[in-house]
């Protein structure tokens, strides 16, 4: 793996990111580096924090898509596990605190609406993000609001009768 880090005289493309809005400014060719450039900053971060690398490695992509296409903190993106926003986290705001990721003081390892307007729901582990998702969806709704509600889902949270719950009522 190619390590941006070590090369001064480059300025990497995270470090110009501090919003959405920010990484909406990138042209499509170029979010393949940013991708590369996220996994670095978390591996780097997690080897000494500790956290959980796989769920948010292997989301990568996916969130920065979310980002790019969608216009959070107005649509909102729920998160099912907690471990997977750590990309989330990098593209909203809090790049420059990552390095306090779950230390006393810093960073929750986990989504919190209290660090950021992007986080649309307090999460921890798996299976809740479809009933949440239906929750903001229908409260929108209500308010005759137009914005996206997303919830992503792995397929090990699929197991679990709270998101088949929340399918069931989705459906209705």
């Amino acid at each position: 793996m190619f390590n941006m880090d070590k090369r001064p005289e480059h300025r990497r493309l995270l470090d110009s990111i501090d919003s959405p809005q920010d990484l909406k400014k990138l042209s499509p060719e170029l979010l393949p580096q940013l991708a590369q450039e996220i996994r670095e900053k978390i591996i780097s971060t997690v080897s000494k924090t500790g956290g959980h690398l796989a769920p948010s490695l292997g989301v990568v992509e996916l969130t920065i898509a979310l980002h790019y296409v969608f216009d959070c903190p107005t649509d909102k993106i729920v998160w099912d596990v907690g471990h997977q926003a750590y990309a989330h986290k990098l593209l909203t705001g809090r790049r420059d605190r990552f390095q306090t990721l779950r230390q006393f003081g810093g960073l929750s390892g986990f989504p919190k609406r209290n660090e950021s307007p992007c986080d649309a729901f307090d999460t921890g582990h798996s299976s809740t993000s479809i009933s949440a998702a239906l929750g903001l969806a229908a409260a929108r709704c209500q308010k005759k609001e137009r914005s996206k509600v997303i919830a992503v889902i792995g397929d090990g949270a699929m197991t679990a009768g709270i998101a088949f719950e929340g399918l069931n009522n989705a459906g209705t």
